[in-house]
């Protein structure tokens, strides 16, 4: 029998549908990863090259569903019974670390990050101070939030002229700090067929990428990514709470030794 694309995508829906009804208690059993996620995993995983498995549980997550090197460290809830997984801060970090170490850029100690970061956070806070662009630390990254109507103009993906000055300010502030990955997301309000806003969103991050490359980082650096409308961090209900959604977010990430 031939598995398709569409029938996969049909039964992964229904698999988080069905998780996502059952109590928190319910997930270390029949969907926590046993034998609902194993079989689903072994009769579908194999003819697609994707696994749906892993750990089907009490929040609806699937992991690997097409590609297992994406597999999310955390999930967030998005509309109403469906939840998807973001992309890790530095996904196939081999792979990166390998093209960051042939473009010649050092490490930084492990010792020193804490410093390393805490100082391109207070130069980005001083750089961005009153530009719509928020800056906020997590740990040992820093994100930074550009919102979509400041940065483009409506439905388009071309960054507006009066954004230049920002995003220099951005590029300046990398260039001081090389030893920094550079992951670029774009995101969209829920307005919209899931395949325009997915479209819109990536060419929204691959805008601000590029700009960023032509002021001089290096793109071995970089990993952009558009997520579409399925990573909201606030309602669509609202007006105010689709202006958050849109949105394209730098984050950045210590390269360390």
């Amino acid at each position: 029998m031939t598995i398709t694309y569409r029938t996969l995508m049909r039964a992964s829906f229904f698999v988080a549908a069905v998780a996502a009804s059952f109590p928190a208690e319910a997930g270390g059993g029949l969907l926590g990863g046993g034998s609902l996620g194993g079989s689903l995993g072994g009769s579908l995983g194999g003819t697609v090259g994707g696994t749906v498995g892993g750990t089907v549980g009490a929040t609806g997550t699937l992991n690997g569903t097409l590609d297992t090197t994406q597999v999310p460290s955390h999930a967030r809830r998005v509309h109403r019974d469906v939840v998807v997984a973001p992309v890790p801060a530095i996904p196939n970090l081999e792979v990166r670390r390998a093209a960051i170490v042939r473009a010649g850029i050092v490490p930084v100690p492990a010792a020193e990050v804490p410093v390393y970061v805490d100082d391109q956070y207070v130069v980005l806070q001083d750089e961005l101070a009153g530009t719509g662009v928020t800056v906020r630390k997590q740990g040992d990254q820093i994100v930074l939030n550009l919102p979509s109507d400041v940065t483009f103009a409506f439905n388009k993906y071309d960054i507006q002229p009066r954004f230049f000055s920002v995003l220099n300010a951005v590029s300046r502030t990398l260039a001081k700090y090389p030893a920094t990955y550079v992951d670029v997301y774009g995101h969209t309000d829920s307005i919209g067929s899931y395949e325009y806003n997915q479209e819109l969103s990536e060419r929204r991050a691959d805008s601000v990428a590029d700009y960023l490359t032509d002021r001089g980082v290096d793109r071995a650096r970089m990993y952009v990514r558009g997520f579409g409308k399925t990573e909201p961090v606030a309602s669509n209900d609202t007006i105010e709470g689709r202006a958050a959604n849109r949105r394209v977010e730098i984050m950045l990430t210590p390269y360390s030794s």
